[in-house]
């Protein structure tokens, strides 16, 4: 696992979202007139800070991309706020958002959809850099050429006129990562980054992560569903479920004594190499299927899966629970977390 870096605590966040919102409205059907809302983002509060490399995990549907897209301004936010470096993104206007673009960049899941097929490296290089004047319009091939280089694709000079068609994989999410960083943004958001390549050219992807975060100061956020990826790359985890955080911390603390029954089951299904550390390891066992997003549970929005809920789980929603050494889990048992994980569970009220 990297080095957790030890943060100023009075530096401003890099990125700062408090109590997001994002819904969608979903048109019913014929026999449903009113219109129905998903909601994939309720009420989500989190910080990076600078130099700091952030995971958002959970399973599929619980809304990890779109708060991804929502801190591009990609989709409207319903309520809540979005700061980047102090300074509110949402409802800004097109001139005020291109700049907020600038300091918040996106690296995307398939590099080859996310790529234009009908423009070469250079044009697509060139692109960022003109629009936001970060070099002169004589310097742009040179300046791409030197992004090329950076990112591994060298020499640089010999993929600029080449179309993706003409990339390997690993090749073009190299020249994802070379426009993301081409206008020296200073968040880099990475939705499931590395998850799509072979896992060769994944490590070589993550070591590049790590090589650029060191050279520019760049912070990241970084979704995915990889609990390998997140404990060798990122110094802190926040755990997505229908679309709240249940949990979230440092890394190694997150992975050894997780305080939320949904963190332990994630934990439990990240393999290991040794069984013997496999057969001694405690498991959460989950049952049932994930709740529709458009109707989510009162109360805990886990309790009808989880194997150690009790009645005020269905009732009340959890408060925040501090665990010590900035982990905090959303859990109204979290307390008990050494007991549950052992198979003893908290007895307080039966079961629902």
């Amino acid at each position: 696992m990297a080095e957790a870096p030890a943060f100023a605590a009075a530096a401003a966040p890099v990125l700062e979202v408090r109590d997001l919102k994002v819904h969608f409205p979903v048109a019913g059907g014929w026999f449903q007139r009113e219109t129905r809302v998903v909601h994939a983002v309720d009420g989500v509060s989190l910080a990076v800070h600078p130099g700091e490399v952030v995971a958002v995990v959970g399973e599929s549907g619980c809304g990890k991309t779109t708060l991804a897209r929502a801190v591009l301004g990609l989709v409207d936010a319903t309520a809540g706020e979005i700061r980047v470096k102090g300074a509110p993104i949402i409802g800004l206007d097109a001139a005020s958002l291109r700049a907020h673009r600038r300091r918040v960049q996106m690296v995307f899941q398939d590099p080859f959809d996310s790529l234009n097929p009908r423009k070469t490296i250079l044009s697509t290089l060139a692109q960022p850099l003109s629009i936001h004047g970060i070099v002169p319009a004589g310097e742009i091939r040179r300046e791409a050429a030197r992004l090329l280089d950076l990112v591994g694709l060298s020499p640089g000079e010999a993929f600029l006129d080449r179309y993706p068609h003409q990339f390997s994989g690993g090749q073009r999410q190299r020249a994802c990562i070379a426009r993301a960083i081409a206008v020296r943004p200073e968040l880099v958001v990475a939705d499931e980054a590395v998850s799509a390549l072979d896992i060769s050219i994944r490590a070589q992807i993550l070591t590049l992560l790590q090589r650029l975060k060191a050279e520019f100061g760049l912070s990241y956020l970084f979704i995915t569903h990889d609990l390998g990826v997140v404990r060798s790359l990122c110094d802190r985890v926040v755990v997505m479920y229908l679309g709240r955080i249940v949990e979230e911390g440092p890394t190694e603390r997150i992975f050894t004594a997780p305080g939320h029954p949904y963190t332990a089951a994630l934990m439990a299904s990240c393999p290991l190499p040794d069984p013997r550390l496999a057969r001694a390891r405690k498991t959460v066992t989950l049952s049932g299927d994930l709740p529709s997003p458009v109707s989510p549970p009162a109360g805990c929005r886990f309790h009808t899966r989880c194997p150690v809920a009790q009645a005020i789980c269905g009732r009340e929603a959890p408060p925040a629970i501090e665990l010590g050494q900035g982990q905090r889990a959303h859990c109204h048992f979290a307390a008990d977390a050494p007991r549950w994980q052992a198979g003893a569970g908290p007895a307080q009220e039966s079961k629902p």
